[in-house]
């Protein structure tokens, strides 16, 4: 019997970078999204333009890597989201952005709250993580991040993620 993942995995075609390398643009099709094809727990756009929106869940992981940075350069990683009028959960748990340049990369990671009290109207707004920082001797150009709330066991809905991004970050 063949076991089919509850979990998608993203389409990495659907990255985009500037000519320069700086910008990198991750549309929510292209991220690694646990239990991604449960549609009990998220609706996943057909179209790369579209955001994926969680109905619920306990355990929010959402990634993606991405491969050409410079080694030698800071970057900044974030996630486009927006929160429904009906979102529930994320006022007493943060969401994590975590990042690491390479496997064996040093993790740096940024707490954000959410809030649901506010809503936005399903307006999107961008969460941004903390500067990576240059490791000596580090070649490795992939970066690897992510958006988390595994730790609380909580039930939380009504996130849309539009899409990520890694930018080079200004010396």
């Amino acid at each position: 019997m063949v076991y089919k993942s509850p979990h998608y995995e993203g389409d990495l075609s659907t990255i985009q970078k500037d000519k320069n390398g700086r910008n990198i643009s991750i549309p929510a099709k292209a991220l690694n999204i646990v239990w991604g094809k449960d549609g009990r727990y998220w609706k996943l756009p057909d179209n790369p333009n579209m955001p994926a929106e969680l109905l619920q869940v306990s355990w929010l992981e959402v990634s993606s890597c991405v491969d050409g940075i410079n080694p030698k350069k800071k970057y900044e990683v974030g996630f486009k989201i927006s929160l429904k009028v009906d979102a529930f959960g994320w006022n007493k748990y943060p969401v994590y952005i975590m990042m690491k340049r390479g496997q064996e990369g040093e993790i740096s990671w940024k707490k954000v709250s959410l809030n649901t009290n506010n809503g936005n109207g399903n307006q999107p707004f961008e969460i941004l993580g903390e500067l990576m920082k240059t490791e000596k001797h580090m070649t490795d150009t992939k970066l690897y991040f992510g958006l988390y709330e595994v730790w609380s066991g909580k039930w939380k809905g009504g996130l849309q993620i539009h899409g990520a991004f890694v930018r080079e970050a200004a010396s």
